[in-house]
């Protein structure tokens, strides 16, 4: 997840957290917060690369190798990088040996890379970046929008996940879709809540890393006008639901493996799940409404292009330095890495991968 703050001075939220749930918790002119866990302490020494386990679909619990980390090298220079994933397994901590190896020999540590909106407070009052209403316009049920056959499939998903509760009945899709998702994840074992950004910049802040943000400032000086209408968001919801509801049925397990491939530092096993993987509607559909609304349909590449700025400069002034990227970011063929690649850095993926 980067952030999508409020006017000058507000909290940078991580680029994942703050894309997908910032529309639905943003309030007045702050983000909402969510709490950080505190950092698993670190055994020292060298931690060998952790072996392929077949973990089915039980998600691992206690203290775990924790993620390995890639290598950009220019000359005797080094940039490294640690790839973050979400959902997490929820009752597991991390040894960070390899990482705070990294930054206690490191200069800088780039944050995750993120957008700031810079706005008049009077202006920011009058931007909404999404619909107040959680509920469906005039009163209208999920039994009455949704097909008959779809609306069945829910029926079993929130007997399921949701208690019954018919309070839902009565919300917009694409608030329902998110709720669902995140007690389906509670249910399996895995939490979206994990804030890796923040525990590595509180490891860096303990080896005395200087943390260098990486931001794209987005100056809005108007109102766009809106775009398209209530019934047009609504069916985008719908499908949203429907996706939602096709991972929940269909892909936990898939889910549950990459959470603990990623706990378990085991790359190679974690770069096959996210083949053809990609992030789930709740976070797109809100991420695609925020860059609609401002009429900014190219905001992920903008910010994009300020890390790769941030990075190349990190790796000229730096003998040694960290940064944090989504596995996203990290492994597509036109993701950040592959950027630096083609501008002649030498990119090295973990030892499992080299093998």
């Amino acid at each position: 997840m980067a952030c999508f703050p409020a006017p000058s001075g507000a909290r940078r939220m991580p680029t994942k957290l703050a894309m997908c749930l910032g529309a639905l918790l943003m309030t007045g002119s702050a983000l909402a917060q969510e709490s950080s866990p505190t950092p698993a302490a670190s055994t020292q020494g060298t931690v060998a690369p952790a072996k392929p386990v077949d973990l089915q679909t039980v998600t691992v619990r206690g203290t775990q190798p924790g993620p390995a980390l890639w290598e950009v090298r220019k000359g005797d220079h080094v940039l490294w990088v640690l790839g973050t994933i979400s959902p997490l397994p929820k009752y597991a901590t991390w040894q960070w040996t390899q990482l705070e190896q990294a930054l206690g020999k490191s200069s800088e540590m780039l944050e995750a890379p993120s957008a700031r909106l810079k706005m008049p407070p009077s202006l920011f009052s009058r931007l909404a970046l999404q619909p107040a209403a959680r509920l469906n316009p005039g009163g209208a049920t999920l039994e009455r929008m949704l097909p008959a056959d779809m609306y069945q499939r829910w029926r079993v998903l929130r007997h399921e996940y949701l208690h019954d509760d018919d309070a839902y009945e009565y919300q917009r899709p694409i608030i329902v879709a998110e709720q669902l998702f995140t007690k389906a994840l509670d249910a399996h074992g895995l939490t979206g809540d994990t804030d890796v950004e923040d525990i590595v910049e509180k490891l860096a802040r303990k080896h005395g890393t200087r943390q260098v943000p990486v931001r794209y400032e987005l100056v809005i000086r108007k109102v766009p006008k809106p775009n398209g209408g209530a019934d047009s968001d609504q069916q985008q919801g719908i499908a949203c639901l429907d996706e939602t509801m096709q991972i929940i049925e269909h892909d936990m397990p898939k889910l549950t493996q990459r959470a603990n491939a990623w706990a378990t530092g085991d790359t190679a096993t974690l770069q096959k799940l996210m083949e053809g993987s990609r992030e789930p509607c709740v976070v797109s559909a809100i991420n695609g409404d925020f860059e609609h609304q401002l009429n900014v349909t190219d905001l992920p590449q903008r910010i994009n292009t300020a890390w790769v700025r941030e990075a190349d400069l990190a790796l000229t002034r730096n003998r040694r330095t960290v940064a944090v990227l989504t596995m996203e970011q990290l492994t597509s063929p036109t993701g950040y890495l592959a950027t630096l690649r083609s501008m002649g850095y030498l990119v090295q993926p973990p030892a499992d991968l080299k093998q």
